[in-house]
């Protein structure tokens, strides 16, 4: 069973390894990266916001051990939420662990009133294209050769009213 838990300090260096399988996963040999980043990268990206603003991160455990993270934003001024980053360790695609994070994300933009949230994906990950557009995501943009040559990003957005 899935749990799911605010991230904390201490996660950091699970959180670590598990964004970089899942970008691995699907970007294959254009990751260059021979390690994950450091975890104080990941304890700042669970905790660096703006003035107007709010973040939350939360991890997916299942028994006891770091399967998923995920960042949120919400921007107070403008009723803007952004799902910042998300990662799901690839042995556990498809079984929940990415909808269990996503249902704590759409709480806590609800709670701040967002009007439309915004996130990205790459081209070629077709797997998150597919589960984003499930839950109510559509494609507003493109930005090309964003991160690697021959591999766009989709901006994609969600409004909740």
């Amino acid at each position: 069973m899935v749990e799911i838990q605010e991230f904390r300090d201490e996660d950091a260096a699970d959180v670590a390894i598990v964004m970089f399988e899942s970008f691995k996963s699907y970007l294959g040999d254009r990751m260059t990266d021979e390690k994950p980043m450091p975890p104080e990268h990941w304890i700042k990206t669970s905790r660096q916001i703006g003035a107007s603003g709010k973040k939350a991160a939360w991890t997916a455990r299942e028994n006891g051990k770091v399967i998923g993270y995920l960042v949120v934003t919400a921007d107070l001024k403008y009723g803007l939420g952004a799902l910042q980053q998300v990662g799901v360790d690839p042995r556990c695609h498809a079984k929940g662990v990415g909808t269990a994070l996503f249902l704590e994300a759409e709480k806590f933009w609800k709670a701040h009133k967002m009007r439309k949230v915004c996130t990205c994906v790459s081209s070629i990950n077709l797997k998150a294209q597919a589960y984003y557009a499930k839950n109510g995501f559509h494609t507003e943009g493109v930005m090309k050769d964003h991160f690697f040559d021959g591999v766009d990003e989709l901006l994609l957005a969600k409004f909740y009213r």
